[in-house]
């Protein structure tokens, strides 16, 4: 990752320090650690379950019944119908009933068919699952078959229930199916996947619209002994609201917010509008829903209901009360109060603490409103709003991780952003909001906000590195690129080059890597942006040497170049980086003094400016080049101090690797016990998260003890 950062901040990554510091991508200090070998807490993934919910009682029988089966097979449930009939609210409360016969945890994914943002493929879901799995990110394949296939391992054994909500094809579900007995899947559709019944022995739950006496049954729940009084008008306002739960819920709170009001006033109120309507609409998915709707809606004031409006253009699925307040041009106070009030007439569901949404068909009435009362500025602005928060929001996450990261959002930072005491809370911020940020990414790009456009992969992407989203790091570069060439912004290419070559390298494409840094370098150098040019230089070299391309040495060219660009910028931290990363390439070709100075000369700048997991590590290079050159009691020492600073952040992943190499130094001293000791301790860890340098280690280990 191309930055530079103060070590004092606690900072965790997920991952080997093999595959991401050795090869050069972070540029100072990211603190990477591992989950293996730690107990994955057990996955509780399920929504909040939807309040007045009735009956259905065959629908939760069939479910029981099939859930019964999964002591032998994996039974896979299609709860199929049409918009707002509830498929979601039974999937959830079946779910929510039979956790306990699932003590592996519960698993949820909305593919979002019908939600705006990114649709979530198969392979982004199962990358989804595995982390919740507990895989560590660096485990999970970069393919579909991969991640399938580990999928299937990770699932054998376990008792899961996975619910996979609003799929569109049978594509979407098949990687997602384990294969072992244990488990079960629930998916809702609005097609029937016909092919999904076929081939995998699917079973197929149609739901229809409530019965009525179901739907009055939901009137009286939520509305209370009003609705037996009038249980004629009841049943009229049963069918005005077409007996879909979700018109239902919107009318029974309307009949709350009004005690006064009769239920007939209501189903007259509802019969006006729909003669008013009829001249109005065409057919289509909202028919059922929308003098329901409507009627609710102008009940609403003034500013709740713009509010309610602006709210479906926001560009993903779900949103937090910040995010609503910026994309609605309301304080964040305000914009709580508002989404209780929504909230209360079941316009928007809470789905959890501090995160909304609106149903498909509410969101597509929400936006019939914005282009009739507010038209395309209403949504151009909103977007544009909650893109430039998007970007803020993300470049103060990133600084939890990397304090000295360049920012450049590049304007005046909005209200009510919101704040992070630790890399954890940012992290968790980050894995909640990452399919936005995408999606605002790509509504700003649309709507012709070109630089927020480039901006915002910028500000966010040292945290796509970290969680290694490597398909959504390379598509928020994507449109980050198109946006800055439309809007004619070198500078803004040069930093999305960069971005890309990390994000093409780390997921193993060393061509287009390449390609991207030569861009980022030229496209630097013509804005005269030290930090780039230093950075492109750098990653060149080490992609370079990587490649194999050492013969000629133009891979320790570019970085020597990079040194010196950092150097006459005042970058002591790059320069750092960049020395080290020659003291590597030195050791690799056994020119060890030239090595050891530049070890050296990286350990004084890193000490000097108080970064103390980069000295670590530098001090587990020092120790390489000590133990091959006969002054294996040095390296002990070294080794030692970076075991210590490792254990004091919590960082068994890097541990792990000094240990290796303090038992190398122990071994070169004649003490072959105290290496068994080193080696043990890091092997047991190894081992845990089955790490691939367990069995070389393994070997050698058990070579030393015979």
């Amino acid at each position: 990752m191309t930055n530079s950062r103060d070590d004092r901040t606690e900072n965790t990554a997920y991952g080997s320090p093999r595959a991401v510091v050795q090869a050069g991508t972070v540029h100072g200090g990211i603190h990477i650690a591992s989950s293996a070998g730690l107990s994955a807490p057990v996955p509780r993934q399920l929504p909040l379950s939807a309040t007045g919910f009735v009956d259905r009682a065959t629908h939760l029988r069939r479910l029981d019944a099939l859930a019964e089966e999964a002591q032998v097979r994996v039974p896979v449930a299609v709860l199929s119908g049409p918009p707002g009939v509830g498929k979601t609210a039974l999937a959830v409360h079946w779910a929510h009933s039979a956790r306990t016969r699932f003590p592996g945890g519960c698993l949820y994914v909305g593919v979002h068919a019908h939600a705006p943002g990114p649709r979530a493929e198969a392979s982004q879901a199962l990358d989804s699952l595995l982390r919740a799995l507990g895989v560590p990110p660096d485990r999970i394949p970069l393919s579909l078959d991969g991640r399938s296939a580990l999928y299937r391992t990770e699932t054998d054994g376990r008792r899961l229930l996975i619910v996979i909500d609003d799929v569109l094809a049978p594509a979407q579900v098949r990687p997602l199916l384990p294969a072992s007995p244990g488990c079960m899947v629930v998916v809702t559709s609005r097609g029937s996947l016909p092919g999904l019944v076929a081939r995998e022995g699917a079973h197929r739950l149609s739901l229809d619209v409530l019965p009525m006496a179901d739907s009055v049954a939901l009137l009286r729940n939520t509305v209370g002994p009003r609705v037996d009084a009038e249980s004629g008008a009841a049943h009229d306002l049963a069918e005005h609201c077409a007996r879909l739960p979700l018109a239902l819920r919107v009318a029974a709170e309307r009949l709350i917010d009004r005690p006064g009001a009769s239920l007939s006033d209501l189903v007259t109120e509802l019969a006006a509008e729909e003669s008013r309507l009829d001249t109005l609409s065409e057919e289509d998915e909202l028919s059922d829903l929308r003098a329901v709707m409507s009627a609710s809606y102008l009940a609403l004031d003034d500013e709740t209901a713009r509010f309610f409006r602006v709210l479906g253009v926001h560009p993903g699925a779900e949103l937090s009360s910040g995010a609503a307040s910026a994309l609605t041009g309301t304080r964040q106070a305000a914009a709580r109060r508002f989404l209780d009030r929504l909230t209360r007439a079941h316009l928007v569901e809470r789905v959890r603490e501090d995160r909304y949404r609106l149903h498909d068909l509410v969101r597509l009435y929400a936006v019939e409103r914005v282009e009739a009362e507010g038209g395309p500025q209403e949504r151009s602005e909103a977007v544009g709003r909650v893109a430039r928060w998007y970007t803020h929001a993300a470049a103060r996450a990133q600084t939890a991780e990397h304090p000295h990261f360049p920012v450049v959002p590049g304007y005046e930072p909005p209200d009510d952003l919101p704040s992070f005491s630790s890399l954890g809370e940012a992290l968790v911020w980050f894995e909640q909001e990452r399919t936005n940020l995408l999606a605002a990414t790509g509504a700003a790009f649309d709507l012709g906000h070109l630089e927020i456009a480039w901006r915002l992969p910028v500000s966010v992407y040292p945290l796509f590195e970290l969680h290694r989203h490597w398909e959504q790091w390379c598509d928020l570069h994507g449109i980050g690129l198109r946006a800055a060439e439309n809007a004619g912004s070198v500078f803004g290419a040069a930093r999305n080059h960069l971005g890309m070559g990390d994000a093409r390298w780390l997921s193993g494409n060393l061509d287009a890597a390449v390609r991207h840094y030569r861009a980022a370098l030229s496209a630097g150098r013509e804005v005269e942006d030290p930090w780039v040019e230093g950075f492109s230089l750098r990653q060149l070299g080490t992609v370079l040497w990587q490649r194999g391309e050492r013969e000629d040495g133009t891979a320790v060219r570019y970085i020597k170049r990079a040194v010196a660009v950092f150097r006459e910028a005042g970058e002591e931290r790059g320069a750092a980086m960049g020395l080290l990363g020659l003291a590597e390439i030195g050791a690799d070709l056994e020119y060890w003094d030239e090595a050891f100075d530049h070890c050296r000369s990286a350990i004084a700048v890193f000490e000097e400016i108080g970064a103390a997991w980069s000295t670590a590590w530098a001090r587990c290079t020092l120790g390489r080049i000590l133990t091959a050159t006969g002054r294996a009691d040095r390296a002990v020492a070294e080794y030692a101090a970076a075991v210590r600073e490792f254990e004091v952040r919590e960082d068994p992943d890097s541990r792990a690797v000094a240990l290796i190499g303090w038992g190398e130094a122990h071994l070169a001293l004649g003490e072959p016990a105290r290496a068994g000791e080193m080696w043990r301790a890091a092997l047991e860890y190894l081992r845990d998260r089955d790490d691939p340098r367990a069995d070389g280690l393994a070997e050698r280990l058990a070579a030393l003890e015979r």
